[in-house]
């Protein structure tokens, strides 16, 4: 049983009138009245989906300190939020950047004003390029104008003070990379029976590129280094910032067919933020129609009344995960004042499930069996002469030595030369080197 805490944008704009310390009680009042409720939801994981800070205009004066001053205000607040709930652990708390913790300085350093080339030919050259992912141009519709990224070096240190919040919220004990392929993390929590895969959706997104990608080395690697989580029987949620779907002129939605690549890595549950509502839905793998990903959206913890959309108000999520049933329940909590100074929260009204809450059946992948229960249980059916199916069951682990061992024997009963080939070419042990020969002598034989 695993309950988190989703909370996102916490970025405080001009009308957000509120501070740390008062947004802060307000949750542990909260706490105590939902604790009374329903036990079940105390937390116990914090998801931060992106939008750590509200982010500066790169012209503004001292604007790199001011940015700072944002992130100092977002470390304290979250260090505090760690106390409240956790006991001070913050590897309970799982952070991503969305696309307001893009640093607008570094990007306007980054980048330069060009002239259009009076060329047409170049024109339309250019206007191919700026539709391209890693493209280096950026049109600017404010003004009108080109502008290029002169140093690619400098453009991908945007997240570089989001990356020095992040070091100093962990301890130095994890670090954001700068470079687009590695941002990602991976937070296991086996008491919980959860793992947590944390995507950054800002590759290419600064000020003049408002878009959402997931940069697939990410994707591939986070599916890699979970897979270990998921043959020990956790169930994996992956958390990004970016919603799924935009109107038909919005480019700052991460594309649904991303989806299909994290559910094929075994993840079952997406959370993320950006649209400042709250969301469920349920995404289905068109591979086998079977498998899908429950996606879960939180509303926003600080904006002030210009960010909410019409009709919302400030609010976040407590999921609650049966991971022993493959079962969870979403519940909504929602500022119930006006007062954005001090709020107060409770039971959500939420349109698209009737209610302040909503359950939902989970679909996790079919858990592999480990290399050391393969070798056993193969090693039991051998022995009851089904040495077929012992092949079929340790097929998967011929990295492990164990399973090889077992294997040797096996082929050996079934006299299965040409599997011997395919599985024991680079023999790695004496019985493996003897089966071979054998199996090389057998096949000439018979083919002479």
């Amino acid at each position: 049983m695993a309950t988190l805490l989703h909370i996102s944008d916490l970025h405080k704009d001009r009308s957000s009138g509120i501070s740390s310390t008062s947004l802060l009680e307000s949750l542990r009042l909260d706490k105590a009245r939902y604790m009374q409720e329903d036990p079940r939801l105390a937390p116990d994981i914090a998801i931060v989906s992106g939008d750590i800070v509200y982010g500066v205009f790169g012209n503004e004066t001292d604007a790199d300190v001011k940015l700072q001053q944002q992130y100092d205000e977002a470390l304290h607040f979250l260090v505090k939020l760690a106390d409240l709930f956790f006991d001070g652990n913050r590897e309970r708390v799982v952070l991503v950047p969305g696309n307001h913790d893009i640093s607008h300085p570094h990007v306007l350093r980054s980048t330069e004003s060009t002239l259009l080339p009076s060329d047409l030919e170049q024109r339309k050259l250019i206007s191919l390029q700026l539709r391209e992912e890693s493209s280096v141009w950026r049109w600017v519709w404010s003004d009108f104008t080109l502008r290029r990224i002169s140093d690619l070096t400098a453009y991908n240190r945007r997240l570089e003070p989001y990356a020095n919040f992040y070091s100093a919220f962990y301890g130095g004990k994890r670090n954001f990379s700068l470079e687009p392929e590695k941002q990602f993390s991976v937070h296991s929590f086996p008491e919980f029976g959860v793992v947590v895969g944390a995507l950054s959706s800002c590759y290419g997104n600064d000020l003049y590129n408002r878009v959402a990608r997931i940069h697939p080395d990410c994707v591939s690697g986070m599916t890699r280094a979970i897979n270990e989580y998921l043959n020990q029987g956790s169930l994996a949620i992956a958390t990004w910032h970016h919603n799924l779907a935009g109107g038909p002129y919005d480019t700052d939605y991460v594309d649904p067919d991303t989806l299909q690549s994290l559910i094929d890595g075994g993840f079952v549950i997406g959370l993320h933020g950006h649209q400042h509502r709250p969301q469920y839905l349920d995404y289905r793998f068109t591979a086998d129609k079977k498998r899908s990903l429950v996606v879960i959206s939180a509303g926003t913890l600080c904006g002030g009344p210009s960010a909410l959309p019409s009709g919302r108000m400030r609010s976040y999520n407590l999921i609650v995960i049966d991971t022993k049933n493959g079962l969870g329940s979403l519940h909504v909590r929602e500022m119930k004042n006006n007062t954005f100074s001090s709020p107060v929260w409770g039971p959500a009204y939420v349109t698209e499930f009737s209610g302040p809450s909503i359950e939902f059946k989970l679909n996790p992948p079919p858990r592999s069996t480990s290399s050391l229960a393969a070798s056993s249980e193969a090693a039991a059916l051998l022995r009851n002469g089904n040495a077929i199916e012992a092949i079929a069951l340790l097929t998967p682990h011929l990295d492990d030595d164990l399973a090889r061992r077992v294997a040797v024997e096996a082929l050996g009963q079934l006299k299965d030369w040409q599997s011997v080939l395919r599985f024991f070419a680079s023999p790695r042990s004496p019985a493996e080197f003897i089966l071979l020969c054998e199996a090389l002598y057998e096949l000439r034989r018979t083919s002479e």
